[in-house]
């Protein structure tokens, strides 16, 4: 059985308190992969970086193109869709 939800829903960063009032772009940006169906979307250190922790295959592939050539892309300049961790093993 997966512990990715599990995981998922244990992610924080404090830094996130003061970031997201000052560069609302980066809450759009978490808020459009919860859309898309991630299980969490957290800034990655003190930025610029956000991710998203996705149990579902299809769900993050098509939040991928959302970001890269959909609606979402005016929030992201860059964008990385990487491998399920069960095929890096």
């Amino acid at each position: 059985m997966s512990q990715i939800p599990e995981v998922a829903e244990h992610l924080g960063n404090i830094l996130e308190t003061v970031t997201l009032e000052a560069y609302p772009e980066i809450k759009k940006i978490k808020e459009a992969m919860l859309t898309c169906g991630a299980l969490n979307s957290l800034m990655s250190g003190s930025g610029p970086t956000v991710f998203g922790i996705f149990d579902d295959e299809e769900k993050a592939k098509a939040c991928y193109e959302a970001f890269r050539n959909g609606e979402y892309r005016p929030l992201a300049r860059q964008v990385y869709l990487t491998a399920p961790w069960q095929q890096r093993k």
